[in-house]
C-alpha cells in the first residue's frame, strides 16, 4: 500500500502546503501487495530519506485500521462536503489492482458525483505499473481504504499511518504523532 495524498466529493481542493503535505504524507501509510507482504512508501515525493516499511497483508493491526477508517469515512464525507475555516488537504487512500498486483495510494483533488468517485493520483507507483503521479483516476467508495484531512495545522484522520507508528525510529514516530489532531 502506498499513501498519497488525498481530496474528496464534488469539490475540488488545493493540495496543503508542500512541506506541511510532505510531512503529512511521510506519516501516511500505504500498502503494496508483494508476494504475502505489502509495502509502505511514505510520500509522493521520493527523497533519499523515504523509507518502505513492510507490512504483511494479514496484519491484524492494520487491516483493524483500515476497517476503522472505512467506518469513519461519513466524518470525511461530511467535512468535505461543507470545509470549515482551517480545513483543507481532502484526501483518500484508495485500493488499486492491476496484473502486477495491488498499491493502496492517495488521491487529492476529489470529486464525487453520486456513487461516482475521481481524484488525481499523488504517489508514484512501486508496484502498480497502470497509473502514474497526477494521473486522474476514477473509483468506487469500496476501494477507499483511509481519509485524511488538516484541521487547524493538524491531521484527523490517516488511520493506517497509525501501526506504522511503532514500526518507525522513535523521532519519525514523535513527529507524526505531533502532526495527529488525535495521537
Amino acid at each position: 500500500m502506498i499513501e498519497r495524498r488525498p481530496q474528496a466529493t464534488g469539490i475540488k481542493h488545493h493540495s496543503p502546503p508542500a512541506g506541511l503535505l510532505r510531512l503529512a504524507l511521510v506519516a501516511a501509510v500505504a500498502l503494496v501487495l508483494l508476494p504475502g507482504v505489502s509495502a509502505l512508501p511514505a510520500i509522493a515525493q521520493k527523497t533519499p530519506a523515504d523509507k518502505v516499511i513492510p507490512v504483511p497483508s494479514h496484519d491484524a493491526a492494520m487491516n483493524a485500521a483500515i476497517a476503522k477508517a472505512r467506518k469513519s469515512l461519513p466524518e470525511f464525507w461530511s467535512a468535505q462536503a461543507t470545509p470549515q475555516p482551517g480545513v483543507t488537504n481532502f484526501s483518500l487512500k484508495v485500493r488499486i489492482v492491476d496484473k502486477n498486483g495491488f498499491e493502496h495510494f492517495w488521491l487529492n483533488n476529489l470529486e464525487r458525483n453520486g456513487d461516482k468517485l475521481a481524484g488525481t493520483i499523488n504517489n508514484e507507483p512501486n508496484i502498480v505499473k497502470s497509473v502514474k503521479l497526477g494521473q486522474r483516476y476514477t473509483f468506487s467508495e469500496s476501494d477507499i481504504s483511509d481519509w485524511l484531512f488538516m484541521r487547524g495545522g493538524t491531521m484527523v484522520g490517516n488511520e493506517t499511518m497509525r501501526p506504522l507508528l511503532d514500526r518507525m525510529p522513535a523521532a519519525d514516530a514523535a513527529r507524526y504523532r505531533a502532526m495527529l489532531e488525535k495521537p
